[in-house]
C-alpha cells in the first residue's frame, strides 16, 4: 500500500485535538497514479428502520452530522522524501467538536443505529475506472464530563458518601396449592446522579427468603428449603442492559439488549481478576419462630454479595433519531414455574473524563483497559466516496 495512516486507536474526548501522520511511499505513490492526498474527519449519528411493505422490504436511513472536516496534505509534485529516503511523512491535525455524542453501535431485527467516528486518508486517482486509495481508522469518542470526573475521583479514593437502597419483594410457592413463601432483594449502591466509566462502583446485594410457616425439623437446617437463595455467584443475574429508540424518516422503532455482566455474577460472566478479588459471597440460615410455640415458624435465609462493577458502555444520550438509556437488571430464579424475582434499576451513565490539554500529559483514560466496549461491527464499518456508511455485515443481518 502506497499510503499508510498512523492514528492512535484509544478513546478520545469531545474538544480534544486529534494528531496523526500519513506516510507516502515513493515511488509507489506515483506509480499508483495518486494525484492528491487528503485526510478526513467524519462523525455522525445514524438510524435505520426497516419494514415490509407488501412483498418489499424498505429500509429508511437518517443521519445527523457531528463532525465533517477535510484537509489536503499533498499534491503530486508538491513534496518529495528527503534524499536517500523513500517515505514522506505528513502530519495532520483536527479539533474534535466539544459537543459530541458517545460512540455506540446497536443492531436489532429490522433496525440498527450507531454513533461513529473515523479518520480516513484518501489518495485521489483520476479516471472513471480508478478507485481512490483509502485507509480508515475508526475511533471511539465520549463527551467531556467535568462533574462526573469529581464523582470518579471520590469513587477512586473509596466512596464514603450517601448510599441508595433499592428493594423488591414477591411471593411464590413451589406448586399450585399451599401457602406462599416470600423473597426479597435489596441492592445498595452509591447515591450518585451519574455513574462514571472505567471506575469501580461498589455495591451490596442481599437476597432474603422466608419459607412458608412450617413445623421445625432439625434436619431442615442442613438441607434445601424452598425458596433457597443462590449459594454461588453463578446463581445471581446482575447485568447491564440498554433501551434504544430509533427514528428514520418518520419511522419509529425501539429495542433493548444486554450489554454485559456486572460484579463477577451470572453463569455467563467472565470477570477479570480484579473483580474476583473484590467479590464476597456469604450465606446465612436461621429459624424464626412465629409465636410462643418455637416449633412453628419459618426459615429465614439470606445471601449477601459484596462486589464492584466497572462500566465501559456508551453513556446515556438522546438525539432526535437515536436514544440510549441504561439500566441494571437484578434477577434471581427459584424452582417452580414463574418463580423468580426481578427488578430493573435505571442509571445515568456519563464519561467521567475531561478533555485533555497539551500540557496535561497522557490523558487519565488512556490505556488498553480504558476504551469503550464496542462490538466488531463498529470497527469494521467503512465509508465510501459519498461518505455514506457501509456496513459489511448488513447482508447477514436478521430481517
Amino acid at each position: 500500500m502506497s499510503i499508510q495512516l498512523h492514528f492512535g486507536n484509544w478513546m478520545r474526548v469531545g474538544g480534544e485535538m486529534l494528531n496523526g501522520e500519513v506516510e507516502l511511499k515513493f515511488p509507489q505513490i506515483i506509480e499508483d497514479g495518486v494525484e492528491e492526498v487528503h485526510v478526513k474527519l467524519r462523525g455522525r449519528v445514524q438510524a435505520q428502520v426497516g419494514r415490509y411493505v407488501g412483498q418489499s422490504y424498505i429500509l429508511q436511513t437518517e443521519r445527523i452530522e457531528i463532525a465533517r472536516e477535510t484537509v489536503s496534505i499533498w499534491t503530486k509534485g508538491s513534496a518529495w522524501p528527503s534524499t536517500g529516503e523513500s517515505v514522506l511523512r505528513l502530519p495532520f491535525q483536527f479539533l474534535l467538536p466539544i459537543d459530541v455524542q458517545p460512540s455506540c453501535k446497536y443492531v436489532g431485527a429490522c433496525k440498527d443505529g450507531d454513533v461513529s467516528y473515523v479518520i480516513e486518508a484518501v489518495g485521489v486517482r483520476q479516471g472513471l475506472l480508478s478507485r481512490n486509495r483509502r485507509v480508515s481508522r475508526p475511533f471511539a469518542v465520549v463527551p467531556p464530563d467535568p462533574a462526573g470526573l469529581e464523582i470518579r475521583k471520590s469513587l477512586l479514593s473509596g466512596w464514603s458518601g450517601p448510599l441508595k437502597t433499592v428493594t423488591k419483594s414477591d411471593k411464590m410457592r413451589r406448586g399450585v396449592w399451599g401457602s406462599y413463601a416470600e423473597s426479597k432483594i435489596e441492592l445498595v449502591l452509591p447515591d450518585l446522579p451519574t455513574f462514571p466509566l472505567f471506575t469501580k462502583i461498589p455495591f451490596t446485594l442481599r437476597i432474603i427468603t422466608t419459607t412458608k410457616e412450617m413445623k421445625y425439623d432439625e434436619k431442615d437446617e442442613h438441607k434445601d428449603v424452598f425458596p433457597e437463595p443462590p449459594h454461588t455467584p453463578q446463581g445471581v443475574t446482575f447485568i447491564l442492559r440498554r433501551k434504544m429508540k430509533l427514528r428514520a424518516q418518520g419511522w419509529d422503532d425501539k429495542g433493548s439488549e444486554t450489554i454485559g455482566h456486572l460484579g463477577g455474577l451470572g453463569k455467563d460472566s467472565s470477570p477479570p481478576e480484579t473483580v474476583l478479588q473484590s467479590l464476597s459471597f456469604t450465606f446465612d440460615k436461621k429459624w424464626v419462630p412465629s409465636g410462643n410455640d418455637k416449633k412453628v415458624g419459618s426459615w429465614r435465609q439470606e445471601t449477601t454479595v459484596e462486589s464492584a462493577f466497572e462500566l465501559k458502555c456508551a453513556s446515556s444520550f438522546a438525539t432526535p433519531i437515536l436514544q440510549q438509556q441504561n439500566y441494571i437488571r437484578v434477577k434471581i430464579e427459584f424452582p417452580g414455574v414463574g418463580n423468580h424475582i426481578e427488578e430493573d434499576i435505571p442509571i445515568e451513565v456519563n464519561s467521567g473524563v475531561i478533555t485533555p490539554t497539551s500540557s496535561s500529559g497522557a490523558p487519565l483514560y488512556e490505556g488498553p483497559g480504558m476504551n469503550l466496549d464496542l462490538p466488531p461491527t463498529y470497527w469494521s464499518a467503512t465509508w465510501d466516496d459519498d461518505d455514506k456508511k457501509v456496513d459489511p455485515f448488513a447482508s447477514k443481518r436478521d430481517s
